[in-house]
């Protein structure tokens, strides 16, 4: 896969090239800030920005503008907010480079942040978290979040809390902005047919000079340290819903520790595709579920695997205890340890995963820039399979003894119950 990123500096900014022969071209810039940069009473502040900076910026005065520049030229943008990060971004074609980098631009150095339009759109964040509430799955995962990170920035949801949003001021807003958007924190990208690199890096100067002389510090940031667990954690969300939402975690590691790719592969073997051990086990052979399956989340100090399911109310105990007693048995010892040929159909699902999702500019730039902000290196898609390439059997084993253990669980339940009764 021809992958030929090129890291410059202009001052503490960083900004990443990636040419590509294609019609659009997409600029995106990632802020190494999110939710966990937030103590409780400036919950959901960094979500609350995201949406808030395209409400009028110095050269987009008006609410609709920024919404109307891209329209008109058929192009999109959006933006999103994690723990650990924040992203803006926009595509267009190859022709409106300028334009999809004063926008980008104009929101993360010159939001107005106008004071008329707050309470409206604390109004929309307001309903988004009902949403979430109302849905089972995402308060199923939500609590499971509170369990395995408890009563810490991590633990804590990401759009913030109806408490906060409602106490939230934009003087607030704007001393968070002021903290973390500063050059050393952030990286700006660009992929496409952008023409010449120095052509490009002249257009970023100029939609960007706030930050091309920004001297200031990236301010310390949260550091997270696992709690002592010596037995499985429980919850369950009583709801009238006709489905029992399950969100499970177990502790995993950090997204730098080099057993990565072997814990990548393991989750592949559990919960990650069609051929995965709870896709064929709960759903195709059972029928106790319509979606189930696991995901890796990793920051650069803490790590979990995720499962998520909807089970049938009436199978829930039986459901349960048989994912536990797979994700328990991958390391060995019984019928679902992780055999050679399942590891190498692993490794030929990731490479192809791999090559598709690189043909998507906004993953091949978003590789890019996780990689330059938490990363020691930009990692190719070549070198990325030959890291996967070197797993062992062993090594998958281990990891999965490592994570796979009954007193690193947390379940959360949303479902018609009055108490849960799982035998683990």
């Amino acid at each position: 896969m021809r992958f030929s990123p090129k890291v410059h500096k202009l001052g503490k900014l960083r900004v990443v090239l990636v040419p590509e022969e294609r019609e659009s071209v997409t600029v995106r810039v990632m802020v190494g800030t999110g939710s966990r940069e937030e103590n409780d009473q400036e919950a959901g502040s960094a979500h609350f920005l995201e949406h808030f900076v395209f409400k009028g910026t110095k050269e987009f005065l008006g609410m609709y503008d920024i919404n109307e520049a891209v329209e008109k030229v058929g192009g999109a943008f959006n933006a999103y907010t994690g723990q650990n990060e924040m992203g803006f971004w926009v595509k267009m074609d190859k022709d409106h480079l300028n334009l999809a980098a004063k926008i980008v631009g104009q929101v993360v150095t010159d939001p107005i942040l106008p004071k008329e339009h707050f309470d409206k759109e604390r109004g929309t964040i307001l309903e988004e978290l009902h949403m979430y509430e109302d849905r089972p799955s995402s308060k199923a995962a939500e609590e499971c979040e509170k369990l395995i990170f408890g009563k810490t920035n991590m633990g804590r949801p990401i759009i913030g809390t109806v408490k906060s949003l409602n106490e939230m001021t934009v003087e607030e807003l704007r001393r968070y902005f002021d903290k973390w958007f500063v050059a050393e924190n952030i990286v700006v990208g660009v992929v496409g047919a952008y023409g010449k690199d120095e052509e490009v890096l002249e257009i970023i100067r100029k939609e960007f000079v706030s930050l091309i002389g920004d001297e200031r510090k990236t301010p310390e940031k949260n550091k997270f340290v696992w709690n002592e667990q010596k037995e499985p954690r429980f919850k369950l969300t009583s709801r009238k819903v006709e489905q029992a939402a399950v969100a499970m975690a177990f502790r995993g590691i950090k997204m730098n520790d080099e057993r990565r790719w072997a814990l990548g592969l393991t989750n592949m073997i559990l919960g990650d595709g069609w051929l995965s051990r709870l896709m064929k086990e709960v759903r195709e052979e059972r029928g106790w579920a319509y979606g189930i399956g696991s995901e890796l989340e990793m920051f650069p100090d803490v790590g979990s695997l995720f499962i998520g399911a909807g089970l049938p109310k009436n199978k829930l105990n039986e459901a349960v205890e048989l994912i536990i007693e797979i994700s328990l048995g991958l390391a060995g010892g019984s019928k679902w340890q992780i055999n050679k040929e399942e590891l190498e159909t692993a490794k030929n699902t990731f490479r192809g995963r791999l090559a598709l999702s690189f043909d998507r500019p906004e993953e091949v730039l978003g590789s890019a820039l996780v990689d330059t902000i938490f990363r020691e290196k930009i990692y190719s898609p070549e070198e990325m399979v030959e890291k996967v390439e070197k797993v062992t059997l062993k090594e998958v084993q281990d990891i999965a003894k490592e994570i796979f253990k009954r007193e690193n669980l947390s379940v959360s339940v949303v479902g018609n119950y009055k108490k849960l009764d799982f035998k683990i």
